[in-house]
């Protein structure tokens, strides 16, 4: 059986189609926050098709490498609030919250931005992933 047979049609459709539609609504004018939670939900749905075609293991990772995907996760996250939503609209706990300003707080959301990409980077990269040696053939 080919390798190819063994994508499942619905994800992967409904991961292109995703993909395609979250940058389509935000051009279009939908709330950014769900555009793009759509967009990424898309590229996940692939990168998983993708991880299952090519039969990649990853090692089990320790409880740093675990806490720092969860640190760089909820950096990314504070990045999107902060990149789409004004000053007076941040949640109150957020530095730079000003009930009377319209302006986007961009250093803020640009700054964990990067942090967030670096630790969840490292992360990535630290429970090594690995192909099989072998690839089994049934032909």
């Amino acid at each position: 059986m080919s390798r190819f047979q063994e994508l499942d049609g619905f994800q992967l459709l409904s991961g292109v189609m995703a993909a395609v539609a979250g940058p389509v609504m935000l051009v279009l004018g939908a709330p950014a926050g769900w555009s793009f939670l759509i967009m990424v939900t898309g590229v996940l749905v692939l990168v998983a098709q993708w991880v299952i075609l090519a039969e990649i293991t990853f090692d089990v990772p320790d409880v740093a490498t675990v806490t720092l995907a969860v640190a760089g996760m909820v950096c990314l996250a504070v990045a999107v609030v902060y990149l789409t939503r004004a000053a007076n609209d941040l949640p109150t706990v957020f530095p730079g919250y000003d009930a009377d300003s319209e302006n986007f707080q961009i250093l803020p959301g640009l700054l964990s931005l990067t942090v967030g990409a670096v630790t969840l980077a490292r992360a990535v990269a630290a429970v090594h992933p690995t192909r099989p040696r072998h690839r089994h053939n049934d032909a």
